[in-house]
């Protein structure tokens, strides 16, 4: 975790959420002792239901999931955010698709999650994440779990200063890394919010779940 004279110092728990199928749902809590990681539990869960679950009985302060926390009513769904991942990143534009050609698990369970948990938690930061394209803006590296997933760990516990990640599928491993994110962004390390960006057209963001961030590195 980087340091700097305006990094804000939080402590408490965090988590990163990351949707998936029946048993599919990866779900990482990480605890923040004195301003630094101290510990992380990481689990697949069966459903968005004990995911919400675990989000009340952790008293969570922030949550980044790998979802759309927001809509755009432009051609296609596009949002700025993605369309400034897909020119910023050539190299993994194709894993940035628009909103109307995303289904399933991250437009349901994802969504459902972030409604639930900003209309009875309304003091949680919520952050969108983009697992595969922040892992390539990181390390300039194509997420590759199924053949590196000992490496990717290793960064993880890197960047999270030390302390031992061990994931048992992709989808652990995109909780904790949109964990980091969180962490990240609730600080003040990563000042850029996607979330910020305009549309350029007549088209408007809808804002299901309310206020939520998209917090991404600086260059």
């Amino acid at each position: 975790m980087e340091n700097g004279a305006d990094v804000k110092r939080i402590d408490g728990t965090i988590a990163g959420y990351d949707p998936g199928g029946n048993g599919k749902n990866g779900f990482a809590v990480l605890r923040i002792c004195d301003g630094k990681p101290a510990s992380i539990s990481v689990t697949t869960l069966s459903n968005s239901e004990a995911v919400i679950n675990e989000i009340r009985t952790n008293s969570i302060l922030g949550l980044g999931v790998d979802t759309l926390s927001c809509w755009c009513t432009g051609d296609s769904g596009w949002r700025p955010a993605d369309l400034w991942l897909r020119k910023r990143y050539p190299e993994v534009r194709n894993s940035i698709m628009s909103s109307n050609a995303l289904f399933g698990s991250m437009g349901i369970n994802g969504m459902s999650v972030l409604v639930e948990t900003a209309s009875n938690s309304g003091s949680i930061t919520l952050s969108e994440t983009h697992p595969k394209v922040l892992y390539y803006a990181l390390t300039q590296k194509k997420y590759n779990y199924r053949e590196c997933p000992t490496e990717m760990d290793s960064f993880l516990s890197n960047v999270l200063g030390g302390i031992n990640i061990r994931t048992s599928n992709d989808h652990e491993w995109d909780a904790v890394i949109s964990a980091y994110a969180i962490l990240m962004g609730m600080t003040g390390v990563w000042k850029n919010d996607l979330h910020e960006l305009q549309p350029e057209d007549n088209s408007r963001i809808v804002k299901p779940c309310g206020k939520t961030f998209y917090y991404w590195p600086d260059d």
